[in-house]
């Protein structure tokens, strides 16, 4: 045991504390919720550093001056735990942070009872036939499921007892009040409207709930799709710094990874734009690409969202790549230059004839581009995940019966279509702001220009 019994403690609670937390999130509130999950967090990090600290004193270590140092760094981190759980138990359910709190010690004393079970010989002569522990089974899930039906039944009457009680107290108003309950109630109705069509909860959107009221709330709440895609911005830095910092004469996996993703975008982009201004842009456009893939399928992680199913982070990308290939335009070709471009590149009577046509029609394709690039971009995204949110809700319809916090994953086939549509749009992206930039760059034979307009089509 020792160790090895003290790792699979902290996997099992970690796991038993998610489904402890979303059971508490549906049956009781978000903020009991949150508070199983802070409790759970808080005791396994206490246990891991509690652990740190007997190595440190009691293990080789490699000399003394080490193994004082990582003591006093895992008392610092406890001291840290304690002094964010101080601050985080005022605004979080106390009886949820109890419960998240003992889970640990409850699956340890599990765990030991387990072990102990499995080396008798009750144990052994039960499992001598293979029926008897599948009825043991059957049974231990019918008592679940009855337990379970117990515990919530007051929980999912709650609410009904609530409304009856409001309708009651509104019935014996006058006509004003009811007057003024109906704008409410109208007014109520069409904030849902205007909220959209359901989502799958996320962790910013839990916070915001939590911070009702507040300014960060508000923040959240308003702008949570600015919020995951700093994450994601993040991420990606912590990455990429990471296996730039690992200087290895025989590169590992994750550096092999990183380093065939980079050699892939640079020979993708340099085939479009060829070797001249190629590599000058493979960094914008393979940033570009990594940052639209993340962001695609960072909402299929549980919990997370992705932030280009919201059309301001795409019409912001799109922007921001239409804005360069003009700066660059103007950078390359002059201002005259650039207006010439915009102008068709009259060259004889005739092409100055139609510049009064041809201008305008190039102004309004160079304004339909952001158009283009945000609205394909967020029409799809959107649509993957409000197919995900309906799949996901009719599984759990299917079993709604049982009163089950889960159902049917009927969604999860699915999940291979989002991996691939999420990584299409971001292809397609990036290949239409690489063919922008080498339509409005100068080039050296003049079939390049038709060749990209026959690429962009």
């Amino acid at each position: 045991m020792g160790l090895e019994f003290l790792a699979r403690v902290r996997h099992t609670a970690a796991i038993a504390g998610f489904v402890a937390a979303l059971f508490a999130a549906t049956y009781a509130s978000y903020a009991v919720g949150i508070g199983v999950a802070v409790g759970v967090g808080w005791s396994i990090a206490n246990l891991a550093m509690l652990q740190t600290i007997v190595l440190a004193m009691t293990g080789p270590g490699g000399g003394r001056s080490r193994v004082t140092l990582r003591a006093a760094l895992a008392m610092a981190g406890t001291a840290g735990l304690l002094a964010v759980a101080a601050w985080l138990l005022p605004h979080l359910s106390l009886a949820g942070v109890a419960i998240g709190f003992t889970l640990p010690f409850a699956v340890m004393l599990l765990k030991a009872v387990s072990s102990v079970l499995l080396g008798s010989g009750a144990w052994r002569r039960l499992t001598a036939s293979r029926w008897r522990p599948a009825l043991l089974v059957a049974l231990a899930l019918v008592a679940a499921f009855a337990i379970t039906d117990v515990v919530t039944r007051p929980l999912r009457a709650a609410p009904a007892t609530s409304s009856t009680a409001t309708l009651a107290q509104a019935g014996g108003e006058g006509a004003g009040t009811k007057a003024g309950g109906e704008h409410s109630a109208n007014a109520e109705a069409g904030e849902q409207e205007e909220q959209g069509p359901p989502e799958f909860p996320t962790a910013v959107g839990v916070l915001a709930r939590l911070g009702h009221g507040t300014a960060w709330g508000a923040f959240l709440h308003h702008d949570e799709a600015i919020v995951y895609s700093l994450l994601v911005a993040l991420l990606l830095c912590i990455v990429f710094v990471t296996a730039a910092a690992r200087s290895e004469k025989v590169p590992g996996g994750f550096t092999n990874v990183i380093e065939y993703l980079v050699e892939t975008l640079h020979d993708f982009v340099c085939d479009i734009l060829g070797p001249k201004y190629g590599p000058r842009f493979v960094p914008f456009l393979g940033s570009l690409f990594l940052y639209i893939w993340c962001m695609n399928l960072f909402g299929i992680i549980p919990f997370m969202k992705s932030p280009t199913s919201s059309l301001n982070v795409t019409l912001a990308l799109a922007l921001t790549v239409v804005l360069y290939v003009h700066f660059t335009a103007i950078k390359e070709l002059g201002f005259i230059g650039w207006l010439d471009h915009l102008a068709g590149s009259p060259r004889s009577v005739v092409d100055w004839c139609l510049v009064p046509l041809m201008f305008p029609i190039h102004v309004i394709g160079e304004l339909a581009k952001p158009v283009s690039l945000s609205c394909r971009l967020f029409g799809n995204i959107f649509g993957e995940d409000m197919l995900l949110v309906g799949f996901a809700s009719l599984g759990v319809t299917a079993l709604a019966a049982t009163h089950l916090p889960f159902g049917i994953p009927l969604h999860f086939p699915f999940l291979f279509l989002a991996l691939m549509t999420s990584t299409i749009q971001a292809l397609v992206f990036t290949m239409l702001s690489t063919i922008y930039f080498l339509l409005m760059l100068p080039h050296d034979h003049g079939h390049g220009h038709e060749e990209g307009a026959h690429h962009a089509h």
